[in-house]
C-alpha cells in the first residue's frame, strides 16, 4: 500500500507542546490489580500534568506515589492525519495547602462537576513519547478544544 500514511515519531519537544495545547486525556493506573483507564480534564504547570478530582475517587485512592501515563490525543479522520502523546510518571496528590501561590492562580482544568470540595493530582512527565501520521498540518489546529495559555 503505497498510499498508506506512516506513522513518525514525534520529538520530546513536539511531544510536550501538543501535551500543553490539549486539554482532554486518559490516564491510566492500576487500582486493585486492576488497570483502570479515565477520562480527564487536566491542565499543566511546569513539567506536570494536574488533574482535579474528588475525593475518594480511584485517582484520590490510588494515583499517590504510583506509575501513572496521561494519554492524549487528535484524530481527522477525513483528512487522515491525527497524533497521540504519551507521558509517563507518578502520581502525587497534592493537597491545597502543599500547592504554591502560583499554582493556585493559574486556571485549573475545566470542571465536569461542579464540588465544593477537591483533590488535586499531579503527573510530572519522566517519559514523552509520541507519534504522528500525515504531513504538512499543524498538529494542534483542529483541536476541538485548545488550551490558549501557557
Amino acid at each position: 500500500m503505497s498510499g498508506a500514511p506512516r506513522l513518525h515519531d514525534l520529538t520530546p519537544d513536539e511531544c510536550e507542546r501538543l501535551l500543553r495545547a490539549a486539554v482532554l486525556g486518559r490516564v491510566g493506573l492500576v487500582a486493585e490489580g486492576r488497570v483502570e483507564v479515565l477520562p480527564v480534564n487536566y491542565t499543566t504547570h511546569g513539567d506536570a500534568a494536574w488533574v482535579r478530582t474528588s475525593p475518594g475517587s480511584l485517582l484520590d485512592r490510588y494515583a499517590d506515589g504510583t506509575e501513572l501515563v496521561l494519554e492524549v490525543d487528535h484524530v481527522d479522520h477525513e483528512r487522515g492525519h491525527g497524533w497521540s502523546v504519551v507521558a509517563r510518571g507518578h502520581g502525587e496528590r497534592v493537597t491545597e495547602d502543599e500547592r504554591t501561590d502560583e499554582e493556585r492562580r493559574r486556571p485549573g482544568p475545566p470542571r465536569w462537576v461542579r464540588r465544593e470540595d477537591e483533590v488535586w493530582v499531579q503527573l510530572r512527565w519522566e517519559e514523552l513519547t509520541g507519534r504522528r501520521t500525515g504531513t504538512a498540518w499543524d498538529l494542534t489546529a483542529g483541536l476541538p478544544v485548545r488550551r490558549v495559555w501557557g
